[in-house]
């Protein structure tokens, strides 16, 4: 196995967004069982690459398994990654929707409540990943950009919810 080929080519899967990630797991496991470090305990240069060679296929594992570090890793294998300090989501109705959600979560004061936004947030997150899988497929680079852009702050947006409602969690066991 090549240390240099592609995260795809790693894990014997074609370049493309849809993947079926259940499968994953399985073939990471594989892939670390065949080159594990451990198994070439006996030649210590085998065993350095072996070590090289199991850290990148744990990151690979790491980004092909989440559809938001996926969209941008095939933006960067195509050439057209994109940085998130210089560019900025453009789209103003998207914007205005992101502002809502944060003030919803601002103003949520219950667990129920904080589910139901997560729920809306999930649903746009979900139909952001098909954007992106149709503009990555035409391939309009400018969109599928804007669209990962898009997708991260859905991302934060989830994670922020998680935090509000372990933090509720929390608050309500003591």
């Amino acid at each position: 196995m090549d240390s240099s080929e592609n995260y795809f080519a790693l894990f014997g899967l074609p370049v493309a967004y849809g993947l079926d990630v259940q499968a994953l797991g399985p073939l990471w496991r594989q892939l670390q069982q065949q080159h594990h470090p451990d198994r070439f305990s006996h030649d210590a240069s085998a065993q350095a690459q072996a070590e090289l060679l199991s850290s990148r296929i744990n990151a690979a594992h790491e980004t092909l398994r989440d559809p938001v570090r996926r969209a941008r890793y095939l933006l960067e294998l195509a050439g057209h990654g994109i940085d998130n300090e210089s560019t900025t989501v453009s789209d103003t109705d998207f914007l205005m929707a992101q502002m809502d959600l944060r003030e919803q979560l601002d103003d949520a004061e219950s667990i129920e409540g904080l589910d139901g936004l997560r729920d809306e947030v999930g649903q746009w997150q979900a139909s952001l990943q098909r954007e992106f899988a149709i503009d990555y497929a035409e391939p309009d680079w400018p969109e599928a950009q804007d669209t990962v852009r898009k997708m991260q702050f859905m991302q934060r947006l989830l994670s922020e919810i998680d935090r509000h409602i372990e933090r509720l969690e929390d608050e309500q066991d003591l």
